[in-house]
């Protein structure tokens, strides 16, 4: 990847400020990056801190343009954890408050539509799930139905001898 080095993982090595060392000018977040903070902890491949690295890439790139310097290395904020599990159901994790169900679900539910970019997409969501909701209809973006149980995947060589 780029030449650059990596971590055991493959991700890129880069600075404080998200930057390429033998690679002036490139910038990488998300999962290819291996940050490590001030604590000396690796920030989280998860895509809260994705954006927040996006974000912050961003307006470097904006002030760097403009002739400015960024002088504040990236920081990463937890905000904790959510996940859907099924319908009217959701985990909450953040710092000492652990919470899950269908109240969960809802918080869950505005969450996302908040963090949405515009108000016609956050309408437009927002219409889509409560409609996938109440009429049982299958939806990308929200769990409608309570899980199944599946029955396990068949082999598709059984049967199969092998030949010498």
């Amino acid at each position: 990847m780029l030449g650059t080095k990596t971590d055991r993982a493959g991700r890129a090595l880069v600075d404080p400020f998200l930057k390429v060392v033998e690679a002036p000018g490139v910038f990488v977040a998300g999962d290819a990056a291996s940050v490590v903070q001030k604590n000396e902890h690796p920030v989280p491949g998860v895509a809260q801190a994705a954006i927040q690295e996006g974000h912050y890439v961003g307006r470097l790139i904006a002030k760097e343009l403009k002739g400015g310097k960024v002088r504040r290395p990236f920081s990463y904020f937890d905000k904790g954890n959510m996940a859907v599990v099924g319908k009217n159901y959701a985990v909450l994790e953040r710092g000492w408050l652990r919470t899950s169900g269908a109240l969960t679900w809802l918080v869950w539910a505005f969450v996302h539509v908040l963090a949405l970019p515009q108000l016609q997409n956050r309408w437009r969501v927002q219409h889509q799930w409560l409609w996938s909701y109440f009429t049982s209809q299958r939806s990308s973006r929200l769990i409608p139905e309570p899980p199944r149980d599946v029955a396990p995947a068949r082999d598709s060589r059984e049967g199969h001898q092998p030949t010498s």
